[in-house]
């Protein structure tokens, strides 16, 4: 017997809980490592050849399960923002590619203190607080707290995370230009990455403010003020 449809994505909301759960616990366990040399085998490159990270292989794991919730949004499963989901989630992911790698192994080190590493420590508490606040609301759908959570706690994970992912970019990508094309193998790797990283800070320098924080402001600010809103189905992002 096939399982349900509507057993296997509770099993996807509660594995999203749980991996994203995990990851803002390892964060506060390792918080002041931003101020020194040491850092967790969950932040350190087990390997040089491929570059993977643990904490960024979870991540990867956990965006899967973000972009096939934008999948049911297009087929109508779910309500919710597709572009905004999909355009939020393909910043996650030229993050986790192109921004945290570097960041979270503590190779931007100036004066004692890594601008990069905390940039990228402050990117995965407004991803990690935001995805704990968010997966209550899919799993207890009846539960007007977990709505509240969910359409509040963005108005301050939003900006802060934002940012830090636009400076991120910036600083990756002013690093590469510096190099310069002549630097790179592949010039068409340099190219595409510089581009990744353009976008990045494009969008969420000029349209997450404009267009995107509003939209949260419009959902969130009269449930932080207590004013009443009318019943609405689920959404996602």
């Amino acid at each position: 017997e096939t399982m349900e449809p509507e057993f296997v994505f509770m099993i996807a909301n509660f594995t999203g809980l749980f991996g994203w759960a995990l990851i803002l616990l390892l964060l506060l366990s390792q918080s002041t490592t931003i101020f020194s040399t040491h850092t967790d085998v969950f932040f350190e490159m087990t390997d040089e050849a491929s570059g993977r990270i643990p904490i960024i292989d979870q991540m990867l794991l956990l965006e899967i399960i973000c972009f096939t919730e934008v999948g049911r949004i297009i087929m109508g499963q779910l309500r919710g923002n597709m572009i905004l989901g999909l355009v939020l989630h393909l910043i996650r992911m030229a993050c986790l590619l192109l921004v945290l790698p570097d960041g979270l192994t503590g190779e931007h080190d100036t004066n004692g203190f890594n601008n990069q590493k905390f940039l990228s420590v402050l990117i995965l508490y407004s991803w990690s607080l935001t995805e704990v606040g968010r997966y209550p609301m899919y799993l207890f759908p009846n539960s007007k707290l977990a709505r509240k959570v969910r359409m509040v706690l963005p108005l301050f994970t939003f900006p802060a995370g934002a940012a830090a992912e636009a400076l991120g970019a910036y600083r990756v990508a002013r690093e590469m230009v510096e190099i310069g094309v002549s630097g790179f193998y592949r010039p068409a790797y340099y190219y595409l990455v510089v581009g990744s990283l353009g976008m990045v800070v494009l969008i969420n320098g000029v349209l997450g403010p404009t267009m995107a924080y509003p939209a949260l402001l419009k959902k969130g600010l009269p449930m932080l003020l207590g004013k009443p809103e009318r019943e609405r189905g689920t959404k996602a992002d």
